[in-house]
């Protein structure tokens, strides 16, 4: 038996040298077996036949081998059972957001779609606050110091016309600055005419507070941002409907019928007041009540000869 030296299997070197006394041995006894097998080939004898010699003596012990290779691989074993299923990993941690794609190309505009009915109409909104008007309106309160509802006060003053011993003279009424401002200090001449306060006659109607008669009578301009017109109805106390705002009522009032000269008719305050200190009997401007005369087309009634014709003022 040969042994061969390898690095992977190292043996002692006296090991090495028993080994091949013993394979020295064996090969001896082979070729003295053979020559023996060719011999009774010759001789004609079977060399075949078993011939039990005598035992020879028990040889040496051999030296271990090397491990044998891998055999071959073996078939597929049958498959194991099922294993028990798992448990349920923790969430992973969430991923970034991705980036935005590239903008597409714009399609082609669509065909414009049938036109829909209309609608039927809503229920009218609530009505708005009243805006500011261009310009406004202004009126004149006579015999008043104040200014109705939301009228702003642009002044207060007396109320003067021509006096009514004149037969010439304005024809209308004049609310007058308490404050005069003159411009030119020449005097006037011959040639003038002359305006003075305006008093109550009122002392036999009873009408007004006995304190008014022959007091002269105060006035108010007034001015309203968010109206811009201004009425005034004679025979009435009241606005013609919601779209007019009621100023003040009173009495329509002018000069008197039986005088020269005429004057406008002003709606003087159905709660008057005075100037104070003027309360002379002066035969100045002069106010006094209209009434109807049935018999010359007023129609009576409504209309009655015998009372007080009364006036209101409104703004829209």
């Amino acid at each position: 038996m040969m042994v061969f030296l390898c690095d992977s299997n190292p043996v002692e070197e006296n090991e090495v040298v028993v080994q091949l006394q013993a394979d020295v041995e064996d090969l001896k006894g082979m070729f003295a077996s053979m020559k023996t097998f060719i011999e009774e080939a010759i001789a004609g004898n079977n060399p075949w036949e078993e011939k039990v010699g005598q035992p020879g003596p028990p040889g040496p012990p051999g030296v271990t081998g090397r491990d044998g290779r891998d055999g071959a691989k073996g078939e597929n074993g049958v498959d194991g059972k099922d294993g028990a299923d798992g448990r349920d990993g923790d969430d992973g941690l969430p991923g970034r957001d991705g980036r935005d794609g590239e903008r597409g190309v714009t399609g082609n505009p669509g065909e414009p779609g049938k036109e829909g009915q209309d609608g039927s109409a809503g229920e009218p909104g609530p009505k708005g606050n009243p805006g500011d008007a261009a310009g406004g309106a202004v009126y004149t309160r006579w015999g008043h110091t104040a200014c109705g509802s939301d009228a702003e006060l642009i002044y207060e003053g007396f109320s003067g016309g021509t006096p009514s011993d004149n037969r010439g003279g304005g024809g209308n009424y004049q609310c007058m600055v308490n404050d005069a401002e003159y411009k030119s200090d020449i005097t006037v001449g011959l040639y003038f005419a002359t305006l003075a306060g305006t008093e109550y006659q009122s002392s036999d109607s009873g009408i007004f507070d006995n304190s008014v008669p022959n007091h002269n009578a105060p006035c108010a301009v007034c001015h309203t941002k968010t109206r811009s017109s201004v009425i005034m109805i004679p025979g009435k106390r009241s606005c013609p409907n919601n779209e007019w705002t009621f100023e003040y009522e009173g009495y329509l009032m002018s000069g008197y019928f039986d005088r020269d000269g005429r004057t406008t008719f002003v709606c003087v305050d159905a709660s008057p007041e005075t100037v104070d200190g003027e309360s002379a009997d002066d035969e100045g401007a002069l106010w006094y009540f209209n009434k109807a005369v049935c018999s010359k087309g007023v129609p009576c009634p409504p209309y009655n000869s015998n009372k007080a014709i009364t006036c209101v003022v409104c703004t829209n």
